[in-house]
């Protein structure tokens, strides 16, 4: 998705545009790339655009998911406001327009830490298919999250982008990573266009919890999508990758302490 910044109508309208689409295609859950509904680089001006969750917006979000019957995921600038302070924060709304959970981006990038108050758990929500869980952009780039994720139940974990040049390759290996050391569903949703000296590069993707990408787009905007059989991580985690069955938890605890 290529947002327009500042701009929360226009990205909506975008949004709605976008949603049609994925109805067309059957979808069970669609995911827009971190911030979508203000854009990345506006610094000062997050606090302007920051909503409260329920808001204008997210309300905005919930009658597009009803309307199809979908769970949908968005980047979205949270104000809270009994504090007063501002989240990256990513929402997921159920079928039914109903908001069904809230994650605050933890790992906050550079700039981001300047506005933005870092979300202090990593959550997992249930959904009418199976267990979610939710992460912004930088948070892909280390492996705790997915993991704290994973133990916690996940089968897929839904990463909401705003990734820019040149960072395709690392960011390609660590979506892959995430799924295979987890042996769950990585899903990556990364913005396009350009934004003063940021280019976002998208190349979403959705990659097996064997590390294969089972979708991938280029550069351009649009949808990827397919199909997920859950029943798969069982086995997998069975008879060909045992990495939870065989991990030592005793020894990580120096990873709390440094």
């Amino acid at each position: 998705m290529n947002c327009s910044l500042g701009n929360v109508k226009r990205n909506l309208q975008k949004i709605k545009s976008i949603a049609q689409r994925a109805a067309r295609l059957e979808a069970d859950v669609v995911c827009f790339p971190e911030l979508a509904t203000t854009g990345y680089a506006l610094n000062r001006s997050w606090r302007r655009l920051a909503e409260t969750v329920p808001g204008p917006t997210s309300v905005a979000l919930g009658r597009v998911a009803s309307e199809h019957g979908f769970y949908l995921i968005c980047g979205i600038d949270e104000l809270e406001a009994k504090s007063d302070r501002i989240y990256d924060s990513s929402i997921l709304i159920d079928p039914n327009g109903n908001l069904a959970g809230v994650y605050r981006k933890v790992q906050l990038w550079a700039n981001e830490q300047r506005y933005f108050t870092p979300g202090n758990s990593f959550s997992v929500f249930r959904t009418r298919f199976g267990k979610i869980g939710l992460g912004i952009c930088y948070d892909l780039e280390f492996p705790e999250p997915a993991r704290i994720m994973a133990l916690g139940g996940a089968d897929i974990v839904f990463f909401s982008s705003a990734q820019p040049k040149p960072m395709q390759g690392m960011i390609d290996a660590y979506v892959r990573s995430r799924a295979g050391e987890n042996t769950i569903f990585a899903c990556h949703s990364n913005r396009i266009g350009r934004e003063g000296h940021l280019v976002f590069f998208g190349q979403s993707q959705i990659v097996s919890p064997t590390c294969m990408p089972l979708a991938r787009m280029r550069g351009e905007e649009g949808l990827v999508q397919a199909e997920l059989d859950l029943s798969i991580i069982r086995k997998i985690r069975k008879t060909q990758l045992p990495y939870f069955r065989d991990r030592a938890p005793s020894l990580y605890s120096a990873l709390g302490k440094k």
